[in-house]
């Protein structure tokens, strides 16, 4: 069994701010990273890292208290995040694209002692009176106190040992939100982890540009680079048409990791055809891609094409990050698998919780010392999900001949799209108080490129008119981006059994048969009526889930709903269908409106 490197004795709260301010010290001259708003240097960290700290005991702030930060400011949220955790206060990373409403109810959730987050937010949020105007900090005060405070120099003496490390955001096994309570034992045991699977090091030179409100991108990124003394690079937002400049940035930053989810991953390998020599610099040494499944041919194709090792990793918020590793190391490594677990003990059981043979479906149960403490202030669901101290995943896996692990499905009804854990439930209930709507719901259908998509039924009140692009809109105003569905379909009845339950195995169907023949759908017709502009304008507005009437040749993704990587993905698909053409990888880069794709799709019919 795996065994936590903490001396006998020492408090793992002591353990990991001796290790940080360690770190700090020893590499004051060396670059720490590279964020959106410049290059940051490790004297630099420390210095803003205790100028925060003061910052919160003036506040009124305690060891142990609960801070929630949301804001779109990488680099304050990163500082914030790094300071919260040394000055031994419990950090709580939103969704930067976050809503007043689930605003309202993270706060519900994670009862913040104090709340920073960005001025327009903050402004459309009705916080209720839950937190005092002091507690209420915009994000432009962070940089203020940045720039003006003095250093204190030292670290306050924390008195009483906080245990809980950070709470992290989730839907957990129920319809409502949660947020997984890991301990600073938790966050010591995965990265000693990481040190012994992925040979991380001071060397390590991290990419990652993964959203930092999830653990891929906050724990795999700005604190595995700390704690081992690296490097991280975020400062070039992912994007389509910044995937050529992140491509150079593997040799010029001599990157050694890339730390990506299957759907970047995907872009990445479509858009990289002029780069394919991007990751064969002397430094770098593999891809790590997670929080998703990720697909054999998509595996293969990246390692074939860029000829270098892709590792996969299984893992959930509630074991930290990592549990299961199919490589670095080849006796784990088997594409298409899941791999072996290190650092815990990985059951697959019954329904009865009995072992199952080898080769059988079961549960997949994780027992070890990164296993969460439990859901914050919520008890019974932890009591659901924690039984013994061992995890019960609501993964189903078998264990084939070499002992490795295979995905077979999902027992909860979770689904995840582009890396993304989104509970339908939750959806559902913010479509159906939309004015006009009879029923509605939500629920995940395969999608080539996010793995799965979110995507609503929705039954309008009798005499009332209903566009998909009212609902897709509707759920802009109170739900974030990625838990908004990507498709909405109108009908007159949901399909239900002879006990009123409905049968989402109908809509699923209905769902996925519809997908396959959107193309046909907005297909030119044979006589090719309407104007080039009209049919880019349809294929679009369907991948956009927005009307038509909308969109024309000045349509980008900053003046488009719904207008993401992921969607200039499927639009650039369905417009090849369509059109019978194929973009090239710098096309494809270089279109940043409608108007440039017909321009492309013009010379193609010219010719």
């Amino acid at each position: 069994m795996f065994e936590l490197p903490i001396k006998p004795g020492l408090h793992a709260f002591d353990h990991f701010c001796h290790h940080l301010d360690g770190m700090l010290v020893e590499k004051s001259s060396q670059e720490f990273a590279d964020l959106p708003a410049g290059s940051v240097s490790y004297e630099d960290l420390a210095r803003d890292m205790r100028c925060l700290a003061a910052a919160f005991a003036r506040t009124g702030l305690v060891a142990g208290d609960r801070v929630l930060v949301a804001s779109k400011d990488e680099d304050a949220t990163i500082k914030l995040f790094l300071a919260l955790l040394r000055a031994g206060m419990t950090p709580v990373i939103g969704d930067s694209d976050i809503t007043g409403p689930e605003l309202s109810e993270l706060l519900e959730v994670c009862d913040p002692a104090a709340l920073y987050g960005d001025e327009v937010m903050l402004d459309n949020a009705d916080l209720g009176g839950r937190l005092p105007q002091s507690r209420i900090v915009p994000i432009r005060d962070v940089h203020e106190t940045l720039s003006t405070s003095r250093d204190p120099g030292t670290w306050r003496a924390i008195e009483t040992k906080p245990e809980v490390a950070l709470l992290v955001l989730t839907s957990g096994t129920t319809s409502t939100p949660k947020a997984v309570e890991l301990t600073f034992e938790n966050l010591i045991a995965q990265l000693a982890i990481f040190e012994t699977v992925y040979g991380f090091d001071s060397a390590t030179r991290l990419l990652n540009l993964l959203p930092l409100h999830h653990v891929d991108g906050l724990i795999r990124g700005p604190l595995v680079a700390l704690w081992f003394g690296g490097y991280l690079y975020r400062e070039t937002p992912f994007s389509v048409q910044n995937v050529p400049t992140i491509l150079n940035k593997f040799s010029e930053k001599k990157i050694t990791h890339f730390i990506t989810v299957p759907a970047m991953l995907r872009i990445m390998a479509r858009l990289g055809s002029d780069q394919r020599d991007a990751f064969c610099g002397p430094d770098f040494r593999f891809i790590l891609c997670s929080a998703d499944l990720l697909d054999v041919q998509l595996w293969t194709d990246v390692e074939e094409s860029f000829k270098v090792p892709v590792v996969n990793a299984y893992g959930l918020s509630e074991v930290v990050c990592d549990a299961l590793f199919a490589g670095p190391d080849k006796a784990t490594r088997r594409i298409g698998s899941l791999g072996r677990p290190y650092g815990c003990i990985a059951d697959v059981l019954d329904d009865d919780f009995r072992p199952v043979p080898q080769g059988e479906v079961g549960e997949l149960v994780l027992s070890g010392p990164t296993v969460m403490r439990g859901y914050f202030q919520a008890p019974d669901i932890t009591a659901n999900v924690l039984r013994n101290g061992a995890f019960h995943t609501g993964d189903y896996v078998r264990v084939g001949p070499d002992g490795l692990y295979d995905f077979v499905g999902r027992k909860k009804t979770a689904i995840v799209s582009a890396g993304a854990t989104i509970h339908p439930e939750t959806v559902t209930i913010v479509l159906s108080t939309m004015p006009g709507i009879a029923e509605a719901v939500a629920f995940g259908v395969p999608d080539a490129a996010r793995g799965e998509k979110l995507v609503a039924a929705v039954v309008p009140q009798p005499g009332q008119e209903l566009t998909a692009a009212d609902a897709f809109a509707f759920c802009r105003q109170h739900l974030s981006a990625e838990r908004t569905p990507t498709d909405f379909y109108i009908m007159t009845s949901l399909p239900r059994s002879a006990a009123g339950k409905v049968l989402m195995a109908e809509l699923t169907a209905m769902a996925s048969s519809n997908v396959a023949t959107v193309a046909q759908d907005i297909a030119p017709s044979e006589e090719g009526s309407g104007t080039l502009e009209e049919k880019v304008c349809a294929v679009a507005a369907t991948c956009f889930n927005v009307d038509a009437t909308g969109l024309s040749a000045d349509s980008t993704p900053f003046n488009t709903d719904g207008w993401d990587s992921l969607a200039h993905m499927t639009l650039i698909e369905e417009l090849e269908l369509t059109f019978d053409m194929q973009f090239s990888a710098a096309e494809i880069a270089s279109i940043a409106s409608l108007g440039d794709a017909m321009e492309f799709i013009q010379g193609v019919l010219d010719n």
